[in-house]
């Protein structure tokens, strides 16, 4: 098992065992349907969410679709999801963001629905993707990233120290 495998395993540990077992198999189904695409992983600890984006560059955020495991439900995600919902004729998508869109999955099966593989196959061609069947993707893991950079983001959001702390810090050392 790799490291990034051992680090995902950890993530997943936070999950009562239904949902990891729906996350794990719909993240498999997502990686065979989109070969060749980077799978960033994100763990977002202030929503309890664990999201796996499928995207043809190393930026999560140029995802052609993702899915999001929270405590109580799967969310199948499309990056471009405003545009789709346009062509969406049996009114699956939902959110309100100005280009995500999501769709609830409770199991399995709901991923093999044929309107969810349409909805797919859209996002794919909206994206102006080839898929290469036998291309490999890496999986790439910015939970780290994402820590250190809610730490800069509170260290910068601190008031700057007044001018009498200033002098009283420098007569300590």
């Amino acid at each position: 098992m790799t490291n990034a495998e051992t680090q995902l395993g950890s993530y997943f540990a936070k999950y009562d065992p239904a949902m990891v077992k729906l996350g794990k198999a719909l993240r498999a189904k997502l990686r065979a349907r989109l070969p060749g695409l980077f799978e960033i992983v994100y763990m977002y600890e202030s929503q309890n969410a664990l999201v796996f984006s499928y995207s043809p560059t190393e930026r999560g955020y140029e995802a052609v679709c993702s899915i999001s495991v929270y405590p109580h439900v799967v969310k199948l995600g499309f990056g471009k999801g405003a545009e789709l919902a346009k062509s969406d004729p049996n009114r699956l998508l939902q959110g309100q963001g100005k280009t995500v869109r999501y769709v609830e999955l409770n199991s399995v099966a709901d991923f093999d629905r044929a309107e969810i593989e349409a909805l797919i196959a859209d996002a794919v061609k909206l994206a102006k993707l080839r898929l290469d069947p036998n291309a490999k993707g890496a999986m790439i893991i910015k939970a780290e990233e994402q820590k250190q950079r809610a730490r800069r983001a509170t260290k910068a959001a601190r008031p700057a120290p007044t001018p009498r702390a200033k002098a009283r810090q420098s007569r300590k050392t």
